[in-house]
């Protein structure tokens, strides 16, 4: 049982990794594209004064400000 979820991990984790590199590769391709255009207000996310809790740990609530 544990060498089948070892290789469903290793299988998941092989796919998602692949899928990330071939979307970096793809947008890289142009290099003759215009560049984007810059936005006006850049959103930043910030660390706001409280904590979250789920199934005993915590972990920490963020917000979307401008800069």
């Amino acid at each position: 049982m544990k060498k089948m979820n070892k290789l469903a991990v290793a299988v998941f984790a092989v796919l998602g990794l692949s899928g990330c590199a071939s979307t970096q590769i793809a947008g890289l391709a142009g290099t003759d594209a215009a560049p984007a255009p810059t936005p006006e207000v850049v959103q930043v996310l910030r660390p706001t004064q409280s904590y979250g809790s789920l199934g005993g740990y915590r972990y920490r609530r963020f917000a979307v400000t401008a800069l």
